[in-house]
């Protein structure tokens, strides 16, 4: 069970003025390369993004993919291509992708967290275990990031460590947007937990 709601891929491209700015601040012209091959590569990605909303994953590959091709400089661009790649199964291609954004930008924590999931689906816990620890070492209350390395751990029967993160988690201020998730997860932590040590 994911912890993590499901974002219409955390980068969605909102279009103010025909220029696109990314609702965690990417998507914003880095200084590299041209303003042009930004703002051509812009209007590409967008058409990603929309795709991907109606859950055609290939299409919004090929948009991301050109749209890189044009402009190789976001983080963003190389993060969504990873996660869509993964919602097709490609999870080598996707952990690529998604590693070439933090070399963009090391300090990319939803990159950070993509990974862990990647790894998470092909049930690669320890691999997505340091990825959510390295997520919450740049951003130490991203409720996300916490509820994920909960999550993990109670997958690997660590509950109380689990617990510990989880309730780290449900006292982050942006959890009471999702109210529930994260006591699901305790819930289930500590049955599994009472389970185990009969």
């Amino acid at each position: 069970m994911r912890i993590r709601r499901l974002l219409p891929m955390a980068l969605l491209t909102i279009c103010l003025v025909g220029t696109p700015v990314f609702a965690d601040s990417h998507g914003k012209f880095s200084g590299k390369g041209s303003i042009d091959s930004f703002t051509r590569a812009c209007d590409v990605a967008n058409k990603a993004v929309e795709y991907s909303k109606s859950g055609d994953y290939a299409t919004a590959i090929k948009y991301d993919k050109e749209a890189i091709s044009i402009y190789p400089f976001d983080s963003g661009w190389y993060h969504n291509l990873g996660n869509y790649l993964a919602k097709l199964g490609q999870f080598d291609e996707a952990r690529k992708a998604q590693e070439q954004a933090i070399e963009l930008e090391p300090k990319y924590t939803g990159a950070w967290l993509s990974i862990g999931t990647t790894y998470e689906k092909q049930k690669k816990l320890v691999d997505a275990e340091r990825y959510y620890r390295k997520a919450i070492a740049l951003e130490p209350n991203c409720w996300e990031a916490l509820g994920d390395l909960g999550d993990i751990l109670r997958q690997q029967g660590k509950f109380e460590e689990s617990l510990k993160w989880l309730s780290r988690a449900k006292t982050c201020p942006e959890n009471v947007q999702y109210p529930g998730d994260v006591d699901k997860v305790i819930e289930m932590c500590r049955q599994q937990r009472k389970e185990a040590s009969n």
